[in-house]
């Protein structure tokens, strides 16, 4: 019977030992990295610190920071919209530059680029362009359109006539073949039909009681979790104004409005979390809103200022503010700040993305 209890005891210790490392591997299975969209620098943060781990260079104002679904490879536009940077982000170190300036038989071919993303597996970069000829006397407009860009050669593949006024692209989570294209209405690219449908009216609705919706869509969201979000201008046909959130489900494509309680103050950015229960915007108030109802929970100032930036923990548990000067925050999802550190330059946005080791 004695040697029974030491044989369970022994048992019961290496179960538990066997237990704690597992826990313990899958705790450690990514790693949480923050990136300030900066004035000449990618800035990275581990916010576990907070400190700031790296300043990757670039040319100019960084934009439409993307990354693989493993994390491990980023892709960004800077250098006055003209030039996609590949970032590796276990070296924090700039891979690749891909200029889009290019030359044709009669002069020079002008390349602005106003939303990109990198594919999924990292082979292919995505880009909505306006474009035009500089010819020796003239400038000739060219058609807008959505480019698609082999990332080994550098070369532009295909390419496709979209409409003007889009912004952002985005893929389609566990579907490397769809991307949703943002701007005034809501588009899906099939990359392998090679097709652009319209899916969702936002803007320009059939239905005029719906109203016309205005989104401000400069910073998507979705890296860590199954949804975009961004904040909302209703206009309704009795001439109501109605400020709101709104988001989009990456995985199925479904989209929703919720217009908030409150009077419009003017707001840059959002984020709901993982339970879509509550969202939270920003610019010269911070909210924390009810998703089902719209009621505004807490209206609060921004702990330095006009903000830009708001982005949610990989575990849904801490909010991170930055853009619009110098400061990285930390706050629970109370809106209780935590920690402010300083970055290297002022911001624009701020993406979290969990990297697999």
């Amino acid at each position: 019977m004695k040697w029974k209890k030491v044989a369970y005891a022994f048992a019961l210790s290496l179960f538990m030992l066997v237990f704690s490392f597992s826990g313990a591997h899958t705790a450690q299975s990514y790693t949480e990295r923050v990136y300030v969209s900066g004035y000449g620098e990618l800035t990275v943060i581990d916010p576990a610190v907070p400190k700031v781990v790296a300043s990757i260079k670039v040319k100019g104002p960084v934009r439409d920071v993307s990354f693989t679904e493993d994390g491990r490879t980023a892709l960004l536009l800077a250098n006055g919209r003209t030039t996609l940077y590949m970032i590796d982000t276990i070296q924090n170190k700039v891979m690749e530059e891909i200029n889009l300036i290019g030359r044709t038989d009669k002069g020079m071919l002008d390349r602005r680029v106003w939303g990109s993303a990198i594919s999924p597996d990292g082979l292919k970069a995505y880009a909505f362009v306006t474009q035009g000829e500089k010819q020796t006397n003239r400038f000739k407009a060219l058609p807008s359109k959505i480019i698609e860009i082999d990332l080994k050669t550098k070369e532009v593949v295909r390419d496709i006539e979209a409409p003007y006024g889009i912004h952002s692209l985005q893929f389609k989570k566990n579907d490397p073949n769809t991307l949703f294209v943002w701007g005034y209405d809501l588009y899906t690219l099939h990359t392998e039909t090679w097709k652009l449908e319209k899916k969702e009216e936002i803007k320009n609705r059939k239905d005029e009681r719906q109203g016309s919706t205005n989104i401000l869509l400069l910073f998507p969201r979705g890296e860590n979790t199954k949804f975009n979000s961004f904040p909302t201008v209703t206009t309704y046909p009795d001439g109501r104004v109605a400020e709101g959130i709104g988001w989009a489900n990456l995985e199925t494509g479904a989209f929703k409005i919720k217009d908030f309680d409150k009077e419009p103050v003017g707001m840059f950015s959002a984020i709901i979390d993982d339970q879509e229960k509550y969202g939270y915007v920003i610019m010269n108030h911070w909210y924390k809103v009810n998703l089902k109802n719209g009621h505004v929970i807490k209206d609060t100032k921004p702990p330095t200022g006009t903000i830009y930036g708001i982005n949610m923990s990989t575990d849904s548990k801490k909010i991170y503010l930055g853009g619009g000067g110098n400061d990285f925050i930390v706050a629970d999802t109370d809106l209780n700040v935590e920690k402010i550190i300083k970055t290297p330059t002022d911001g624009m946005d701020i993406k979290v993305k969990a990297i697999k080791n």
